[in-house]
């Protein structure tokens, strides 16, 4: 019953809001992927009327989804949606919370839009200029990127300035692909050997041609994990799809070489620098030592300069 009333904040059906509610619906109830509460599903739909008897009602506005980490006033302030966003900071929601991951305010996604009205909403409210995101960005520094020239405007009046810019750690030099060699060399081996594979299934398919469907390209992908992995059970696999941008690129960087233990070893790469900001990741190779050899065995990923890991699909 309660994922009705998420529909409901939607459809902004403030009668049948009431009569869920009176019959126990929970209001805090939380969508199974995104963690959206009902009252984040009536302000993203842009519903004033929905997020004030949701409110009225008692739903928390400090909530933050799980797949963005957005208050209720973020999501309004990433939509530009001031009349939303007036009624919230009103009712007390707080200025300046952060997402866990991407640390993204209100202020910065309201300056990543242009939204100059809830930009200047949330400076008038006391929002702070100085916050930094996860790629050491302020609103100013975001709005300045997107050329967003009337939000930089006044974000400097103000009082904002750019922050300093990050400096990327100096790489390491790749060694030689080697599939009897340290880490590193296994990595390399693996990325060269993977990047060729996509590569040519893109260009084949491109032109139309069918290699994406044989079988024995199919083998291939196979091969190169045999090759440069352990045989260990995967549940899930990349199959034989091929994108654009590639997966891996000659110019992705070695950053950190390390062995917890004499058979474990863990390999940092992070995308070329070339990719667009957005698309960067860093890949964090774990690999085993079996039979003498070292082995890749477990991948995890994470969005540039984000802090928290999540599993990736070899």
């Amino acid at each position: 019953m309660s994922h009705l009333l998420a529909k409901a904040a939607e459809q902004q059906d403030l009668d049948r809001i009431d009569a869920l509610l009176d019959a126990g619906a929970d209001i805090e109830w939380r969508h199974k992927g995104t963690g959206r509460t009902p009252l984040l599903s009536a302000v993203i739909a842009g519903k004033a009327d929905a997020v004030a008897r949701l409110l009225d009602r008692g739903a928390n506005i400090q909530h933050a989804c799980a797949a963005m980490g957005y208050t209720a006033l973020g999501w309004a302030a990433n939509a530009g949606d001031t009349k939303v966003g007036h009624m919230l900071i009103a009712r007390g929601a707080l200025l300046d919370v952060a997402s866990p991951e991407s640390r993204y305010t209100p202020l910065m996604l309201a300056s990543s839009g242009g939204h100059l009205a809830m930009v200047e909403l949330l400076l008038d409210s006391g929002a702070a200029v100085a916050p930094l995101n996860f790629e050491g960005r302020n609103a100013l520094a975001i709005a300045d990127a997107r050329k967003h020239e009337d939000v930089v405007a006044r974000l400097k009046v103000a009082g904002a300035q750019l922050p300093p810019v990050l400096v990327e750690l100096a790489a390491l030099e790749w060694p030689e692909p080697d599939a009897a060699g340290e880490p590193a060399s296994v990595v390399r081996g693996y990325l060269l050997a993977y990047h060729e594979w996509e590569t040519r299934g893109y260009k084949d398919s491109r032109s139309g041609g069918n290699l994406l469907r044989s079988a024995g390209f199919q083998q291939e992908k196979a091969d190169i994990l045999m090759a440069w992995c352990t045989d260990r059970k995967r549940v899930y696999a990349t199959g034989v799809s091929v994108g654009n941008p590639r997966r891996y690129v000659p110019g992705d960087l070695l950053v950190a070489v390390a062995k917890p233990t004499a058979s474990k070893a863990e390999v940092l790469v992070c995308d070329d620098p070339q990719k667009a900001r957005s698309l960067r990741y860093e890949h964090l190779f774990v690999l085993k030592r079996v039979g003498g050899q070292w082995r890749i065995d477990v991948l995890k990923k994470r969005p540039f300069r984000v802090e928290k890991w999540s599993s990736a699909i070899l």
